[in-house]
């Protein structure tokens, strides 16, 4: 990478893309900061520990779909206009949320919020790939990245003082501007383009219910008590995972880029990281803010700092390693999934027992891992896309990550339960689910491990 790279970020035209692009972050990023800390106080009022886990699930599956629509939304509409539309169905969700009288109602807002959020994110990375020179890629992701500190240090103030006075609906309503925010910038700083009308260009909308028909299945094991409708489940997954795959091979339009299952090409290991990373984040930011309640009576801000300490250390990391050229980054893509098995190891010890200071230094190797390889993955994802599916590759990185995520939630309710979670928030029930959690969760960081030290670095 140019040393001077960063210094093109600061010059017209690329200083007005790189805002819009972060505005583009920033809303759905504060959302998921402000609800990990809030939703503990909101379960305590209207019950629902049950379906604790949903609420991360339904957000995921919504993001899914919209991130895999947003590059059709973008072609008939033009970027400013689906950006807006975004922005309005999450506002819409963050108001569901906020007069929920029970948690179905906040599962179906937070399913909102993640199809607006899943669009304004797959847009940004859209945006990296459309608006910036191949060289500023990296760069930009690596920004995108730095860009979720700014929610990691404000979300949880914002929500931990409004939980600890009572207000915790109030929370939702403080997303509501943020994203209003963001779209009014972005209508004003983005150039006007005309949207390319191809009426041809069409949602993949029976592969991508398949995909979340798969993660609802997963998630509703959680809640079935009888052992057959639980195999029943569990065959469903499969079958819907199964049709998906074999329809996307046959189609015109494919859903996934050419390669992207294959470990045996470079885009395919790419996405197994992204994926395999991905779901390392759903144990910490799913059930930390709840466990640490529990176990070691730290209040709500601070809980829903534990869990900034991980999407912070994923930056620190980022910026440590930005300055590792791609040809040079095997080394990182090495390191960092070996740092965040470090970290999963650490919480399966600490989680329980303590000390608080023990399990954030372990969230922190979490987050620090993930951030030291993360850009360099994606930087690899990008250079190795066929030209025609340049557009369908970005957008199928956060779409990967978002998956991933709503797959981990899922299995973290699953797991959770199983351990005795949903019965009641003991701090027995709650010490169990965490090693648990943990120590069932390692398999992945681990797994990106090995197919990291395989990957061969983008040129």
């Amino acid at each position: 990478m140019q040393p001077g790279s960063w210094a093109a970020l600061r010059r017209p035209p690329h200083v007005f893309s790189a805002v819009v692009v972060v505005l583009s972050i920033l809303a759905p990023a504060f959302s998921t900061f402000i609800t990990a800390t809030v939703l503990p106080s909101a379960i305590a009022e209207i019950g629902g520990l049950a379906i604790y886990a949903w609420a991360s699930t339904a957000y995921a599956v919504g993001s899914i779909l919209g991130s895999a629509g947003s590059s059709v939304a973008v072609r008939r509409m033009g970027m400013r206009h689906a950006v807006v539309l975004a922005v309005c169905v999450f506002v819409v969700g963050a108001a569901i949320c906020a007069s929920a009288p029970s948690m179905p109602v906040v599962v179906a807002g937070r399913a909102l919020q993640g199809l607006g959020g899943g669009t304004l994110i797959a847009s940004a990375h859209s945006m990296v790939r459309e608006l910036f020179p191949e060289a500023l890629w990296q760069r930009m992701l690596t920004t995108i990245s730095c860009a979720w500190a700014i929610p990691a240090l404000g979300g949880p103030v914002v929500g931990g003082v409004l939980a600890g006075l009572g207000h915790w609906r109030a929370a939702f309503w403080a997303m509501a501007p943020i994203a209003v925010i963001a779209g009014a910038l972005t209508w004003r700083i983005l150039p006007g383009s005309e949207p390319r009308d191809t009426m041809s260009t069409r949602v993949p909308l029976g592969r991508l219910a398949l995909i979340c028909a798969s993660v609802l299945c997963i998630g509703s094991i959680a809640n079935t008590p009888a052992a057959a409708a639980r195999a029943a489940l569990v065959v469903g997954a499969v079958a819907a995972v199964a049709l998906m795959l074999r329809l996307d091979a046959n189609a015109a339009a494919r859903l996934f880029p050419t390669g992207m299952l294959s470990l045996g090409s470079r885009i395919g290991k790419g996405f197994w990281m992204v994926f395999l990373l991905g779901m390392s984040t759903t144990p910490g930011g799913v059930y930390v803010p709840l466990l640490v309640q529990v176990l070691h009576g730290v209040t709500p801000a601070a809980a829903g700092y534990l869990y900034a300490v991980q999407s912070l250390s994923w930056t620190t990391g980022t910026i440590l390693s930005a300055q590792v050229s791609p040809v040079r980054a095997r080394a990182v893509l090495i390191l960092g999934p070996l740092l965040t098995t470090t970290g999963f190891t650490g919480l399966f010890f600490t989680i329980g027992s303590g000390p608080v200071a023990a399990i954030a230094a372990s969230l922190m190797l979490v987050g620090i891992g993930i951030g030291t390889c993360w850009a360099h993955i994606g930087t690899a994802i990008l250079s190795s896309a066929r030209p025609d599916e340049g557009a369908l590759t970005a957008s199928m990185i956060p779409s990967t990550q978002l998956f991933a995520v709503a797959l981990g939630a899922a299995l973290s309710g699953v797991i959770a339960n199983a351990a005795g979670l949903g019965g009641g928030a003991s701090a027995g029930a709650a010490a169990l689910a965490g090693t648990w959690l943990f120590g069932s969760f390692v398999a992945a960081p681990l797994s990106a491990f090995v197919i990291g030290s395989r990957l061969r670095p983008a040129r």
